[in-house]
């Protein structure tokens, strides 16, 4: 079973425990479960997932999905306590997801949707590379990062690819990630991602650039977009 942790770090405890998710919304694609403290924002969480599934499942070329469970846990210990992880989100195989339900931000469990899709497109790219597992659901999601507010990318330090994968220096791939995924798309179109997502990464293989000129080629595209 995949387990894949956001926003965060790697489990530091077996999953288990966690708060109470007593209540469900089932909406067309998905099965959301929740406890009292969230029960306000599903409404909303649920609207958001929905407008998001065509789109994402389109994009990734998935449109057949088995429908979504979320659990929606109501503060960062009880998902902890239920996953293991120190993060905002995480997803547990192809058909499942757990996420923070407050304070409400609608981007995490579309997020950690669009990981289930990229699952059910490429199961063995989870967390390798992180960089392209990261920026493919940071670019769904919808969680952009100006460039122009990371001092790093201003003066031209871009991090190597693979140093976001270790989660080394200033910048992460939730700052980048959005403009590495963009960046694919514009070049490639999606058709240029699912390939890469398949190839876990392997530029030269998918897109037939080395992988040298292909962490140029985001370079120079975000420095002229943005910068």
């Amino acid at each position: 079973m995949v387990l894949a942790g956001c926003g965060g770090r790697s489990p530091t405890e077996p999953p288990g425990g966690g708060s109470t998710l007593d209540q469900v919304l089932e909406t067309a694609h998905f099965i959301l479960r929740y406890g009292p403290p969230a029960s306000p924002l599903m409404t909303a969480y649920g609207e958001a997932l929905e407008a998001s599934w065509p789109r994402i499942t389109a994009d990734l070329a998935q449109p057949g999905l088995p429908r979504i469970e979320g659990l929606f846990h109501p503060d960062a210990a009880s998902f902890t306590a239920a996953t293991g992880y120190h993060a905002s989100g995480s997803v547990e195989g192809p058909n499942r997801f757990h996420v923070v339900a407050l304070p409400y931000d609608a981007r995490v469990p579309v997020h950690e949707f669009a990981h289930n899709v990229t699952l059910h497109l490429a199961p063995s790219v989870a967390n390798d590379p992180v960089w392209l597992w990261e920026a493919t659901a940071v670019y769904e999601a919808g969680q952009f990062v100006a460039p122009s507010s990371l001092p790093a990318l201003v003066a031209g330090d871009f991090p190597a690819l693979a140093e976001l994968d270790r989660g080394a220096g200033g910048v992460s791939i939730y700052d980048v990630g959005f403009t590495i995924g963009e960046y694919i798309v514009a070049r490639w179109g999606f058709d240029g991602l699912r390939r890469l997502l398949v190839a876990r990464g392997d530029t030269l293989a998918a897109l037939g650039v080395p992988f040298d000129q292909f962490e140029r080629g985001w370079r120079d595209f975000v420095t002229a977009r943005y910068l």
